[in-house]
C-alpha cells in the first residue's frame, strides 16, 4: 500500500526537494569558488560571516549560527587561527570563556568572498530575468515564513492542547 502511494508522489519535483537540491548545488559551487580563488572552504567562510554579524562570539555562539556542533567547530577555528584569520581571546569577565575575533587578515578576505558570491549569482541566474529572480526569492522567503510560523505554532502550548 505504501509503495503504491509513493509512486504517486513526484518527489523530485516537490518544493522541498527542489529547494534542497538548489541549496546543495549553491553550497558546492561556493565551496569550489572559495577553495580555488582564496584558499578557504565553505565552513570557514561561514565562521567569517558569523564574525562579521557579531564581534567576539563564543565558539558555541558561532556553532549555533552556522549550524554545527561545537566540538566540530574547534578544528575549523584552530585552522583559521593557524592561518591568521581569527584570534581567540579570553572573556573579560570569565577567563574560561574564549571569544573569537576576526583579524585584519580576515578583512582582506572579505572582498574576495564577495567577488565569489557575485560570480555565483551571475552563474546561477544565467538566462533568468530580474523579475524571475525576484519572484523566486519572494516565493522561497514566503515558504520560509510559512514553515517558521508552523514550527512556532507547533511549539505553542495552546496548539498542543487542541491536538490531544
Amino acid at each position: 500500500m505504501i509503495r503504491s502511494q509513493m509512486k504517486k508522489f513526484d518527489y523530485e519535483n516537490s518544493i522541498g526537494f527542489v529547494i534542497y537540491s538548489a541549496s546543495k548545488m549553491m553550497q558546492k559551487a561556493f565551496d569550489l569558488e572559495l577553495r580555488n580563488k582564496i584558499g578557504i572552504n565553505l565552513v570557514q567562510s561561514k565562521v567569517i560571516f558569523a564574525l562579521y554579524m557579531q564581534s567576539g562570539p563564543t565558539q558555541r555562539e558561532i556553532a549555533d549560527v552556522i549550524g554545527v556542533e561545537t566540538p566540530s567547530l574547534v578544528p575549523i577555528i584552530d585552522k583559521l587561527e593557524e592561518d591568521g584569520y581569527v584570534k581567540r581571546k579570553s572573556d573579560a569577565n570569565d577567563r574560561r570563556i574564549k571569544r573569537i575575533y576576526a583579524t585584519a587578515k580576515t578583512d582582506s578576505l572579505w572582498d574576495s568572498m564577495m567577488e565569489c558570491i557575485t560570480h555565483l549569482r551571475k552563474v546561477s541566474a544565467k538566462d533568468l530575468s530580474e523579475q524571475e529572480i525576484k519572484s523566486a526569492l519572494d516565493t522561497v522567503k514566503k515558504i520560509t515564513e510559512n514553515l517558521t510560523s508552523y514550527l512556532n505554532d507547533s511549539k505553542s502550548p495552546d496548539l498542543k492542547k487542541t491536538k490531544d
